[in-house]
């Protein structure tokens, strides 16, 4: 039996885009990812096109502006699809989500999956304007991050879900890249994810406005706490490895 039937993607809206570029946030470190692509798909009006739903996720729904909410949606505007999740996924859902996503990918004929993260740093209270890194599959893809400002990693690692994403990725003949923000090691980032979305900005040509990111940033910070804290439970679960400081 193929465990990733378990996990299914639903289309509420047909999602039929020609090379699309898929933007993932999953609640790690920092929550940047989560933080991120919540702003771009709010600030940019994209349109909530699907879910994805699973026995496998912990049994909670969400509440917006008085909607009851899967925690697990998709997003579209334009080419972009934005995965953004509201739950932390733990390891044997991973697993299995990020094959069924991959396959998904595949299957829409995607042009490049950008996946967000953080980039633990113990000084981050010290630097104004985190620095992003990145890593790709695909070359041309890594030459485009670097003109856009990426430092890109030369030694390291990727671990978790967005691990899953960039190996699966690989089988699967898929360019895939990962951007990570310097972030606080457990706390929600709000600065972190406004560094990456300028990052984003370029690379897909949205003009996403950071500025309430910054100005909401403590607001954002207690609104967050209850998913970091189940993120960070859930990160110790899978016994995360960071990437060291000697690769940063």
């Amino acid at each position: 039996m193929d465990n990733s039937d378990e996990i299914t993607i639903i289309e509420t809206k047909k999602i039929n885009v020609d090379n699309p570029i898929i933007i993932e946030g999953v609640p790690d470190i920092g929550l940047v990812g989560s933080i991120a692509v919540s702003h771009m798909v709010q600030e940019q009006n994209f349109d909530e096109v699907g879910y994805i739903k699973s026995d496998l996720f912990p049994p909670v729904m969400v509440v917006h502006d008085r909607k009851v909410l899967n925690p697990v949606r998709i997003f579209q505007k334009g080419k972009l699809i934005a995965i953004l999740s509201e739950i932390p996924i733990d390891p044997r859902p991973g697993y299995m989500l990020s094959k069924k996503l991959t396959e998904w990918y595949k299957e829409k004929g995607v042009e490049l999956i950008i996946s967000i993260s953080g980039m633990s740093l113990q000084e981050r209270i010290d630097i104004d304007e985190p620095e992003v890194f990145g890593t790709s599959n695909n070359e041309d893809v890594l030459k485009k991050m670097e003109g856009s400002g990426v430092k890109i990693l030369e030694e390291g690692f990727v671990s978790g879900f967005y691990a899953l994403i960039l190996k699966n990725s690989i089988e699967l003949n898929l360019n895939s890249s990962v951007l990570l923000a310097q972030c606080y090691p457990s706390y929600p980032d709000p600065g972190a994810a406004a560094s990456i979305l300028k990052i984003l900005n370029k690379l897909t040509g949205l003009e996403v406005d950071v500025k309430q990111l910054s100005e909401q940033a403590e607001d954002l910070k207690v609104n967050y706490r209850v998913l970091m804290e189940q993120t960070n439970a859930s990160m110790q679960r899978e016994n995360k490895v960071e990437v060291p400081t000697m690769y940063r």
